[in-house]
Parts: C-alpha cells; sequence; structure tokens
C-alpha cells in the first residue's frame, strides 16, 4: 500500500475508552489496542486535508513493521472503507448515498405546512419572515384553500397511512375560525381516505385562550410556542408592535396550556442571538414552566448585531456540553430532561440513517402559502425562485426531480468525504442561503461547530447505552438493543 487516506471517522474517547464512529453506517464501536494505537499514529504524524488526514508510507511502514497487530488493524479498517490506498478507484458498498431519484412523479407527500396567515402581533427583532410576512402583502388562508389544501395531501400521500398538517404562520391563531375548520374538516376527510392525520402547530403563544387550548388537547395538536427563556431574555426581542415586551402574556398562557392540554407534547423553541442568556438558565426556566422539552436554535438572521460570532459559537457549544452531561445524569437513572437537541440526536444515532439530502423539503415535505401555492419549506414561503407548484395543479414534478438533483450531498462538495455527510447531508438549505449565497451549498459556517456536537451526542449515547440502554429504545420509540459494538 501506498499513500494512504484515512477518512469517513469520528473517534473519541469515554472513561479512557477510544469509540469510533463509522460515518458510513452509523455505527459505534469501541477499538482495540492495535486499531487505536493506529489511528492515534495517523492523527499526529499524518497530514491533514479537508476531512481526511493523509499518511505517507515512509511515515508508517518502519512502524507498521514492527507492529504486526496494526496490519490487520489496517485491513479492518480498509473494509470499512475508513483507509484508503490513495490511487485506488471507485466507492464501496459503505460509501454508496441513495441516489437521487430519476423521476419524482409516485414521491408521496407526508407532510404539509400550512401558513393560516402572512401577518403576525409580534415584531420579534430576528424573524426570518418580515413582521410574518414574508415579504408579500398580508395574506389569510380561506376555508376553501384549507380544504382543497387537505384534499391535496389525501391525493397526494398515495399508500403512506399517516400523514401530518403543520399549523403555521405569521401567527395561525389570528386565523382561528380556519385553524379550526381546517382541523375539523381534515380529520373528518382522512377518515374517509382511512388515513389519519397528526397535527402540530408552532405559536409565540400570545393569543391562546381557555377556547383554543380546549380544541388543540381535543384534536391531540402538538404545540411549539417561541419563548427564549426568563422575562429578561424573552423581551429583549420578542416584543409587540408597539415596544412592550410579550413575556407576561405568553407565560399566563403557557400555564394554562400546559394544565388544559394533556393529548400532545408542549414544547418551547429558543432563538439564540448574541448576548444570550446560559442555557442551562434558559431550560431550566422554561422545564419549571411545565414544557415537556426545550429546543435551542441559533438564530439565521444575518444582522451582526444578532448572528452569533465564533465565540459566542464555541461559548454555546461548551454550554451545550454542559447539558448533555446533565442530560446523561438524568437518563442513567431512567429520567428524561426536555433538551430536545440532544434528544434529536441520539434518536438519529439509535436508529440508525443513510441521508442523502438535509432534510425533507421538497421530497415529502412542502409549505402551502396562504393563496394555496407550494413551497420547498416554510422559510421559503412566498418565494417564487422556490415555488414548486400549487394544490390545484399539483407539484410540479420535473422542477421537483430537477431540485432534488441539486440538493443532493453528494453534489455537494466539501461534504463528500466528511463523516457526518449521511447524517448531516450539508444541513439546512435556507440557512446556506443566507451565509453561503446559495441554497444549494453546504453549511460551511456550521461545519466545525457540528463535529464537535457530534462527539458530545456520541459521547453522551456511549454513556448512556452503557448504563441504561432501554433509555434510547423508549426515546426512540422502538425495541432496539443498544448500538454500541466492542471489536
Amino acid at each position: 500500500m501506498g499513500t494512504m487516506q484515512i477518512r469517513n471517522y469520528i473517534d473519541f474517547f469515554v472513561d479512557g475508552h477510544h469509540y469510533l464512529f463509522h460515518g458510513l453506517t452509523g455505527n459505534i464501536m469501541e477499538l482495540d489496542e492495535a486499531a487505536s494505537s493506529f489511528l492515534s499514529f495517523a492523527k499526529q504524524h499524518g497530514q491533514p486535508i479537508g476531512d481526511c488526514t493523509v499518511l505517507a508510507e515512509d511515515v508508517y511502514a518502519v512502524q507498521m513493521q514492527r507492529d504486526e497487530k496494526w496490519q490487520e488493524a489496517i485491513r479492518e479498517l480498509a473494509k470499512m472503507e475508513i483507509v484508503h490506498d490513495e490511487g485506488a478507484e471507485g466507492e464501496g458498498v459503505f460509501s454508496r448515498t441513495p441516489s437521487a431519484p430519476r423521476q419524482t412523479d409516485n414521491m408521496p407527500v407526508k407532510t404539509l405546512v400550512v401558513h393560516l396567515v402572512n401577518e403576525c402581533n409580534l415584531r420579534c427583532t430576528y424573524c426570518y419572515a418580515g413582521d410574518g410576512e414574508y415579504g408579500a402583502p398580508k395574506k389569510y388562508l380561506s376555508k376553501e384553500v384549507a380544504e382543497q389544501a387537505v384534499h391535496f395531501l389525501m391525493e397526494n400521500s398515495f399508500h403512506e397511512q399517516e400523514v401530518t398538517i403543520v399549523l403555521f404562520g405569521g401567527e395561525p391563531f389570528l386565523n382561528w375560525d380556519v385553524l379550526q375548520h381546517l382541523v375539523e374538516y381534515g380529520t373528518e376527510q382522512a377518515e374517509l381516505y382511512g388515513k389519519k392525520i397528526s397535527y402540530s402547530l408552532t405559536t409565540n403563544g400570545t393569543l391562546l385562550s381557555p377556547e383554543r387550548i380546549a380544541f388543540l388537547n381535543r384534536y391531540s395538536i402538538g404545540v411549539s410556542v417561541s419563548m427564549d427563556g426568563t422575562q429578561e431574555a424573552h423581551d429583549k426581542h420578542r416584543l409587540f408592535a408597539g415596544g412592550q415586551g410579550s413575556y407576561e402574556r405568553v407565560s399566563q398562557n403557557v400555564e394554562r396550556l400546559v394544565e388544559g392540554h394533556r393529548t400532545a407534547p408542549v414544547g418551547a423553541r429558543v432563538t439564540v442571538s448574541r448576548g444570550f442568556e446560559a442555557v442551562e438558565t434558559s431550560l431550566s426556566h422554561l422545564l419549571a414552566k411545565g414544557f415537556y422539552e426545550v429546543g435551542f436554535a441559533p438564530v439565521t438572521e444575518t444582522d451582526a448585531n444578532l448572528l452569533l460570532n465564533g465565540e459566542e459559537l464555541r461559548e454555546l457549544l461548551r454550554q451545550f456540553a454542559d447539558i448533555a452531561d446533565l442530560y446523561v445524569e438524568h437518563a442513567v437513572n431512567g429520567r428524561y430532561l426536555g433538551f430536545s437537541n440532544l434528544t434529536n440526536l441520539l434518536k438519529e444515532l439509535h436508529i440508525g440513517t443513510n441521508k442523502a439530502y438535509g432534510c425533507g423539503a421538497g421530497q415529502g415535505f412542502f409549505a402551502v402559502s396562504p393563496d394555496g401555492g407550494l413551497y420547498l419549506c416554510h422559510r421559503f414561503n412566498e418565494d417564487e425562485r422556490f415555488k414548486m407548484g400549487d394544490i390545484y395543479s399539483g407539484i410540479q414534478r420535473e422542477r421537483q426531480r430537477e431540485m432534488l438533483e441539486q440538493l443532493h450531498v453528494e453534489r455537494k462538495e466539501s461534504c463528500t468525504m466528511c463523516a457526518l455527510k449521511h447524517i448531516c447531508s450539508g444541513g439546512c438549505y435556507y440557512e446556506a442561503m443566507e451565509r453561503q449565497g446559495d441554497f444549494r451549498r453546504p453549511n460551511a459556517h456550521y461545519c466545525e461547530w457540528m463535529h464537535e456536537w457530534m462527539v458530545i451526542g456520541l459521547k453522551a449515547y456511549v454513556k448512556i447505552a452503557k448504563a441504561n440502554p432501554a433509555f434510547l429504545d423508549r426515546i426512540s420509540g422502538i425495541g432496539k438493543e443498544g448500538c454500541v459494538s466492542h471489536s
């Protein structure tokens, strides 16, 4: 073997044991002494080039002669496509990513994000949707368009028995009558079609009432409330049009919501912007209010006064790591800490994934504008560049096929040899457009951050899998044994 390339893996240590995450399959394994020694040597003496480490023959040959066990370790790593002869051609079995569809005519629609209104009663400083209007005149979904959206989903979900409608805005409660009608009509039609619709809703929480909470409970609608932590943190950015903070009203409504809505999870979403409140402070405050779980997302707005700089992203990661340690403490004792960022990563690690796309946008997932247009996702609502058809004439299938061809992870050059390409797949298309200037590019601004976050998640996974593997089954909704193996 000549010059070696070593790639497609992330290694990490837990309690002095050396582990490897195999990026192509999602498997996690404990390394034996020889494999651990070789990979440590490669990191120390190899030349990093992108996501590869290149190891010249004159560097490793002498050491291989001294340690015969290395030869077997290298053969095993080569089978896993971690060690490559630089001159070899072609891709192995593990390297294969699901290909872009050659035709999309039979691709079912599984989820519709329905924009009930392009308007909001808040004026959040970091809103990507321009005060909820998406750069378009204020629009309200009508009952007729709502019914057509339901029929479109029923007819275009094909063989799928379970589908999802996300009630979205702007602020969806500004169109309360149509929201009710959509859910009631959708439930009725789903029964006629022999299907089940699951509903979820995203709200700023200001317009909740006992009547509306009872309705959410009756139809088991999952709710995500946009709330940024303590009053000081929340009122810094989430303001009414007159400039008043919205915390007090939201807080009172949330108390009623978690008390009166018992049939589906109620979660909170925190937008993390410059000068953010300590994550543990926000998390503790929101969980104490009764939220099942809380998710944190860095702001996408490109305003330098809001955007996290490099140091703040590193600080966010450090705080995430602290919360992960606390999460593990809870999990090994069979208790759930509602930090959804880590829960979602642990689920992906436990179930396993080989994704070709950053999300389901444009595949089984579309957004519906108030006038019935179909868009790549809710963040591209009203942007004609990302219109994929409408609920009357259907999806423009050739446009869909071309879009999926362009968005495929193997088209993203910097992703092709990344250990995360089958789990991250380049990330969010909207983020890429905002930060990289092209929706088809990977989220390069988060690459290093994602690798470090992955290591935090992997360490948590191994600790939980060793101490309480049933916890991972439970949060994943499967009866599967832990995925940690030993070699």
